[in-house]
């Protein structure tokens, strides 16, 4: 080797040959080596670039547009004093507020394939943000059924979310104008009472096994839950609010989860002519009851999770089949979805549940394909 050819001695010539030996040896031993290595390197990018695929959005068509916007219906514009827990406030005095009104928000695709939208209905303790994205950041069923062909109409109901809250009997209380008896009666999920209600797991930081919610994204689940006034009230507020958007759209699909199962089923027997399916994600039966001949006249379906018993969902969807309705419930393991919670529309298979909604809208509500006819 270069490096070594200014050795003459004869005890240099035996180092260098030494070396150049050791060298030999090494350089073929080294080979080896490095061939190990580059595979091993090799392997291990090749590893790491598929767990970053995995990690990363799965890419999706351009989803176009044709409208999209959002509006209030329902509630009513009313007189009230006192407006501030100031006073004299001379900026907020007393005068006329919106209350009960429902905040609405909707997009139409150009590539329309179901020619009636769907009504999204959160359940309590939440709003609209339940369908929009979801807490580990992929597609929630607020843009998913846009990129299926259909309309959706998301929701926030009365008193909650961007649909605001009428204040008056809290300054009222505050002012010491009225009792504290006065107050709306109401709550918050927190994350221990959500874990096990929603069935992530038995008790607060245990996981069902195989369990889809995404529990390393809490923050981003806990963030949307908001209190909600839970009176006697609430429920037909929001009930009058739904049918006031049915008015709105004219023949619709109404889809609710939890106790927004319950208010869809009541707003739609309300106008049975004009909803063409109702959809519970759990919540049957419904809490307070419903008017079940007329809700037969309307193809029902719900779905029910893992790790809970589908019995009364069947019970209630076989009262309405022996009146003649097109009912029928789907519990997820039977379909080979396992591990979904109360949250399905959150957890990491919600492209799968919504395969089945799709599905069975397409199956039994007559004339579902064609263009949406926008109001």
């Amino acid at each position: 080797m270069p490096r070594f050819a200014a050795l003459s001695t004869p005890a240099g010539l035996i180092v260098a040959f030494l070396l150049t030996g050791a060298a030999a040896h090494a350089q073929g031993h080294g080979s080896k080596e490095s061939k190990e290595s580059k595979e091993s390197k090799e392997s291990k990018e090749k590893k790491e670039k598929k767990e970053k695929k995995e990690k990363e959005p799965k890419a999706s068509k351009l989803l176009v547009l044709d409208e999209q916007g959002s509006f209030y219906v329902g509630g009513a514009i009313q007189f009230r004093d006192p407006n501030s827990t100031t006073v004299p406030d001379a900026r907020f005095v007393p005068g006329n507020i919106a209350v009960n009104q429902m905040y609405v928000e909707y997009q139409i695709p150009v590539d329309q394939k179901y020619r009636y939208p769907i009504v999204l209905m959160h359940g309590g303790g939440h709003t609209a943000k339940v369908f929009e994205t979801t807490p580990d950041g992929r597609e929630g069923w607020y843009t998913s059924f846009t990129r299926r062909g259909f309309s959706p109409y998301a929701v926030d109901a009365p008193n909650r979310g961007r649909s605001g809250y009428d204040p008056t009997q809290r300054y009222k209380v505050y002012l010491g104008l009225a009792m504290p008896s006065a107050l709306e009666i109401g709550n918050i999920y927190s994350e221990q009472a959500a874990w096990v209600a929603f069935r992530w797991g038995p008790s607060f930081g245990v996981q069902y096994p195989g369990q889809q919610f995404p529990v390393a994204y809490m923050d981003q689940y806990i963030a949307q839950s908001l209190p909600s006034y839970r009176d006697a009230t609430q429920n037909p507020k929001i009930v009058t609010d739904l049918v006031a958007l049915i008015d709105k759209l004219g023949p619709c699909i109404l889809l609710g989860w939890s106790t927004g199962t319950s208010n869809v089923m009541n707003a739609a027997v309300q106008r049975p002519n004009l909803v063409k399916a109702v959809v519970g994600i759990e919540g049957a039966p419904p809490s307070g009851g419903v008017d079940v001949n007329t809700l037969a006249k309307i193809p029902v379906v719900i779905l029910v999770g893992d790790n809970t018993s589908p019995a009364n969902a069947r019970a209630f969807t076989d009262q309405l089949k022996a009146l003649g309705d097109d009912a029928s419930t789907v519990w997820l393991p039977d379909a080979g979805l396992h591990g979904n919670g109360h949250t399905m529309m959150l957890e990491r298979n919600n492209e799968q549940i919504a395969d089945i909604i799709e599905r069975w809208i397409a199956d039994h509500v007559p004339s579902v394909r064609g263009r949406y006819t926008h109001p």
